[in-house]
């Protein structure tokens, strides 16, 4: 199997991981204290990364993501890669679907069984083969962030109060 890493060995003569996985998810922040790994703390990384060690049956699952969030913050769109010898992939995926060893098959499996571990605040959107090069922190091009704020009592809304700031006093834009 080809992948986005390739094979390769450090000067140590440890043999390197041959594919590069993307994955691509969503969560809801509210309940989390970022996304970084915190010892004792809920985090969407230790959430993906246990979830992922379950069904891949590998210890050692790191993902890199492209940008780090805070606690409370909710993300749609977030960008990680994990780095995975072929062989893993193909274990891990091939146990439901018929036998393919396709890479993208592969992935797309995994992140069907990965979403069936998952609690419902974190959700992966889609698992591919990374293109050659790709490195989710690296390789960001562009991101973009939505700031929603609740400045008068008519527009807060219940229904939004864990993706809406209520502000107290009316704000004004800076000009």
């Amino acid at each position: 199997m080809t992948g986005g890493v390739g094979s390769w060995r450090t000067g140590a003569g440890e043999r390197m991981p041959d594919v590069r996985i993307r994955i691509d998810l969503a969560y809801d922040g509210t309940d989390f204290k970022g996304w970084a790994r915190q010892p004792g703390l809920r985090t969407v990384q230790e959430e993906l990364e246990a979830a992922l060690v379950t069904v891949l049956r590998t210890e050692g699952v790191r993902v890199t993501c492209a940008g780090r969030t805070d606690a409370g913050v909710h993300a749609r769109g977030q960008v990680c890669h994990l780095d995975l010898d072929d062989d893993v992939l193909v274990r891990a995926g091939r146990a439901r679907s018929h036998g393919s060893t396709d890479p993208s098959a592969l992935a797309a499996q995994v992140a069907r069984r990965v979403n069936g571990i998952l609690p419902g605040d974190v959700r992966v959107s889609s698992m591919s083969l990374a293109p050659e090069g790709f490195d989710a922190r690296f390789s960001a091009i562009w991101r973009r962030y939505a700031y929603r704020i609740a400045d008068t009592p008519e527009t807060i809304d219940p229904l939004t109060r864990n993706h809406v700031l209520t502000w107290g006093r009316p704000s004004t834009p800076r000009r």
